[in-house]
């Protein structure tokens, strides 16, 4: 054998290209390469048991009789021989309910005070059942790292309290947590998620978006210099804070709650001067004096000058130009996402002021989810005048006004426009008539040149019998702009 391969890390890169066995295609080569040699042995276990999707098969590695028992494992041989491959494990990605419970929890019952994942780093759950509960997050995991938990129904919120007591004792270094809970938890799990957070000292990320996080977590994870992620939900009952909570080096904010109020004060009350990505999501249309506020807030936290990234999902936002100028404020803006519950109508004029304050702008995209349902929008010759303004902008949704539109008179070359190489046009619910379409399709075989040109109009679960002519005479246009295309080249 030559001296190379005696060399761990070179068989683990080499070991980590097999294909690794599943309940669908259980062949593979590293159980083969285990039982070469003692110099493959090693290393090929640690690859095929370093992720895990299935403890049933640590159950599987047992002598046949050990399965008809009631307590497994029975003795300490066996127990060694089930932590010989778990310690090889460094994460366990349960996304399926295929685990062999009647196994898998009797690794409870172990003879010994040794954990049976010693070096697990990641534990993903998938959504959470009662079994799941009970057997898996009882377990010690001393080396855990990420912890991601999702929980189907609010009747396990008690349980999982339980579960994570376990882990506050049992692994204190967590650096990432996701906890997915159902819609807006009672007071009794979120006060107690607020006080056992507080016990984890090197947060990195935390992911628990519709838990409502009291002062004193808020506190406890402003004073985490490594966290750079946060997701939650602002207590409602927030209390004055007597001085700025500084979170200095979090780039990832998202706030949900059913009211704007509670992110505004939330906001007045922090700086965040790393931020760059914000995401609000609120269930409930705000009035002016709230918006008002909330923009305040935005100016007040210091997000306005460093956010690159903005989405406002639901009902909240912006209706017409005027109120959305304020959004100016975020000078610094690369990606916009605003996805309203009601009609917009954006003009040229109103479109270009807002963009004029966004230079490198990336993406912009107005109701997506919810359509424009209205004639207007942005013109084809003010789409050119916007991709004049922003010059990276790449990924663009927004509805076109082809109203009068019967005649294509600039295209991206002749006003000295190179498109971005990958270039996203969508138009939404845009209104088009039959006479608009040769221009239209003249215009969008001007923007389609670029190597990967995408463009979509008029989603599939927009279901409108009276705008079935406006889709089909928007792909009539862009199937000629291809066939164009085509003709040229």
């Amino acid at each position: 054998m030559h001296h190379t391969l005696k060399i761990q890390e070179i068989l683990l890169n080499i070991f980590g290209h097999c294909r690794l066995p599943t309940r669908e295609s259980p062949a593979s080569d590293l159980p083969a390469l285990a039982r070469t040699c003692h110099t493959f042995k090693e290393p090929a276990l640690d690859v095929l048991w370093e992720k895990l999707v299935d403890q049933s098969s640590l159950a599987r590695c047992l002598p046949e009789a050990s399965h008809c028992r009631e307590t497994l494992p029975g003795d300490k041989i066996e127990w060694g021989i089930l932590r010989s491959y778990a310690r090889r494990t460094r994460s366990i990605m349960n996304d399926k309910d295929t685990l062999d419970w009647e196994s898998v929890g009797n690794f409870l019952n172990h003879p010994t005070s040794e954990p049976l994942f010693p070096n697990l780093h990641c534990l993903y759950t998938g959504r959470l059942t009662e079994i799941k509960i009970k057997h898996l997050l009882h377990m010690p995991f001393p080396s855990l790292i990420s912890l991601d938990v999702g929980i189907t129904h609010e009747e396990y919120l008690h349980l999982l309290q339980g579960s994570l007591e376990s882990f506050f004792k049992f692994s204190p270094n967590i650096r990432r947590l996701s906890i997915d809970a159902p819609r807006w938890p009672d007071i009794t799990f979120t006060n107690f998620f607020s006080a056992y957070i507080c016990r984890w000292k090197d947060l990195q990320s935390v992911d628990c978006g519709r838990i409502a996080l009291d002062a004193d977590a808020l506190a406890h994870l402003s004073h985490m210099p490594a966290l750079t992620r946060l997701n939650c939900t602002p207590n409602a009952t927030l209390p004055p804070a007597d001085s700025p909570l500084l979170f200095p080096n979090l780039h990832h904010l998202t706030l949900s709650s059913e009211f704007l109020g509670p992110i505004s004060q939330l906001l007045s009350q922090t700086r965040l001067p790393a931020i760059t990505d914000f995401t609000v999501y609120i269930e409930s249309y705000p009035s002016k004096e709230r918006f008002s506020y909330f923009l305040a807030s935005v100016q007040t936290s210091a997000v306005g000058r460093t956010i690159q990234g903005l989405r406002f999902r639901e009902e909240c936002g912006v209706q017409d130009g005027e109120e959305g100028v304020p959004f100016m404020a975020f000078s610094n803006l690369r990606r916009i996402y605003i996805d309203l519950g009601w009609e917009v109508d954006l003009s040229d004029r109103e479109l270009l002021t807002l963009a004029s304050a966004w230079p490198h702008l990336e993406q912009l995209v107005i109701n997506e989810e919810c359509g424009w349902d209205t004639p207007g929008g942005i013109t084809p010759d003010g789409l050119l005048r916007l991709l004049q303004a922003c010059r990276l902008l790449s990924d663009i949704a927004l509805t076109i006004d082809t109203r009068g539109y019967t005649e294509f008179r600039e295209s991206p070359a002749s006003l000295g426009l190179s498109l971005p190489s990958t270039f996203s046009l969508d138009v939404l619910d845009s209104f088009i008539e039959e006479e608009s379409v040769p221009a239209i399709a003249a215009f969008l075989a001007g923007i389609a040149p670029c190597p990967n040109f995408s463009f979509r109009a008029y989603k599939s679960w927009w279901f409108n019998t009276d705008r079935k002519d406006h889709e089909d005479r928007w792909y009539d246009a862009y199937n000629r702009a291809n066939f164009t295309l085509n003709q040229h080249s």
